[in-house]
């Protein structure tokens, strides 16, 4: 009896233990998944009421396209004049003008916060000499955390009340030698959302930001580009250096079936043009130039610019952000640039 006894205050005693020891991993897990499954379904209602109609037009919207290497002049010159803030999510960043920049604007007391992948795909330190200049010179700079995402592959600016959304990294050759699109914006609803966007990321908090506008993976990248394929009724233009997306592909398959006119501008180290063209889909590899854009215009009406490979990492595990655009000036320049490429 007394063996029993003694047996169970043990017992009781392990178990106080674990309890005191665990509680509060155990309540922060069952707590983590429960604002996931909220998200989900959050997810799943934002992306339930989408619909082609509540794409706004931006009307304060610029676009430019590289190989121009100008634009590095122009950008620095943007960040050596901000006035307030200055928020950059940068996958690759060794563009030498922009460290400087950054330097003075920093002498300038602008509010700078930057956020770079530490672990870039087969080319894992090539950020280090950016990060360690950023600490030397007290810009407040971090890692993005490889728990929450595979990558971090967004690629944008905040200087002010500006942004900056693009398909480029922050290098010499995404000016000089890559087929890249820049998106200009002054818009206040989507100033809002990419600070609160910016804002969560610093802050290494997996939440979501959700407008009919913008496009964000990990959450809803997949769900968007699927609706707006299954929407198109005459043509689809495409941009992109490689796919590796077996339901997407399928996607497009199915509309040649229905007689879409697909056709995609490629980059030469695609290694899927032979298995597109037996697909009867249109694809040209572009000569000049390495193909790193990532667009896609629907009907010569919407058009989609963004950080997102066609590849499962980009839609469901990095992060990345892209915008839909209804102006018709920048949809008609994007046209324009398609067709050049596309002879």
């Amino acid at each position: 009896m007394k063996k029993k006894y003694i047996n169970s205050i043990i017992i009781t005693s392990l178990f106080l233990l674990f309890s005191w020891l665990y509680a509060k991993d155990y309540v922060s897990f069952h707590s983590e998944e429960k604002l996931k499954q909220i998200s989900q379904e959050q997810i799943k209602n934002d992306i339930s009421a989408f619909s082609l109609e509540k794409i706004k037009d931006i009307e304060n919207i610029e676009i430019h396209k590289t190989p121009d290497k100008n634009l590095i002049k122009t950008i620095s010159e943007k960040i050596k004049n901000a006035k307030k803030r200055i928020y950059i999510e940068a996958y690759i960043f060794t563009e030498k003008d922009f460290l400087s920049a950054l330097t003075k604007a920093k002498k300038n007391w602008v509010d700078i916060k930057i956020i770079m992948e530490k672990n870039v795909y087969k080319a894992g330190n090539i950020n280090k000499k950016a990060y360690d200049e950023f600490t030397k010179n007290k810009i407040d700079v971090i890692w993005s955390d490889s728990s929450d995402y595979s990558l971090n592959h967004s690629k944008f600016f905040i200087i002010d009340d500006e942004i900056i959304i693009s398909t480029w990294n922050l290098t010499y050759s995404a000016f000089t030698k890559n087929r890249e699109f820049f998106l200009f914006i002054s818009d206040k609803n989507i100033l809002e959302k990419m600070l609160t966007n910016f804002n969560l990321d610093f802050a290494k908090d997996k939440k979501y930001v959700y407008d009919d506008n913008l496009v964000f993976s990990p959450f809803y990248s997949r769900q968007k580009i699927e609706y707006l394929l299954t929407k198109a009724e005459s043509e689809i233009d495409m941009y992109f250096p490689y796919f590796e997306d077996d339901r997407l592909q399928n996607m497009l398959e199915d509309k040649i079936d229905s007689w879409i006119n697909v056709k995609i501008v490629t980059d030469k180290q695609n290694e899927n043009v032979k298995e597109f063209e037996d697909l009867w889909i249109k694809i040209k590899v572009l000569p000049k130039y390495t193909e790193h854009a990532k667009v896609i215009v629907i009907d010569q009406k919407i058009a989609y610019v963004w950080s997102i490979n066609f590849s499962k990492y980009s839609f469901d595990e990095n992060k990345e952000t892209g915008i839909l655009i209804k102006n018709e000036n920048i949809v008609k320049n994007l046209l324009a640039n398609f067709q050049e490429d596309f002879k």
